[in-house]
């Protein structure tokens, strides 16, 4: 499957205009990203937070709109090892 690669500061902007658009999100003024390790073929990153926190209703009827970014969107490896490294390294 072939994905559009993005920076973080990219992704997380699509991100949030996507899932704006989401019943429950409207009010949602920031996301986190953050690079998965091990996706064998998955996608490279997980939303991690949304702030303004939405209840679990709201990110369960999500869930969807979360898959189609995923399997739209790669992480750049480049940026992605970083973070990871940095993640390892806080441990």
């Amino acid at each position: 499957m072939n994905r559009e690669t993005r920076s973080f500061a990219e992704l997380q902007a699509v991100c949030l205009q996507t899932l704006r658009q989401c019943q429950g999100f409207e009010m949602v003024n920031e996301v986190l990203v953050q690079p998965r390790e091990k996706c064998l073929g998955a996608a490279n990153w997980t939303l991690a937070a949304v702030r303004p926190r939405v209840d679990n209703n709201a990110l369960r009827a999500a869930r969807g709109t979360i898959d189609f970014l995923q399997k739209t969107y790669w992480l750049d490896d480049a940026e992605a090892e970083a973070a990871a490294q940095a993640l390892r390294r806080r441990r």
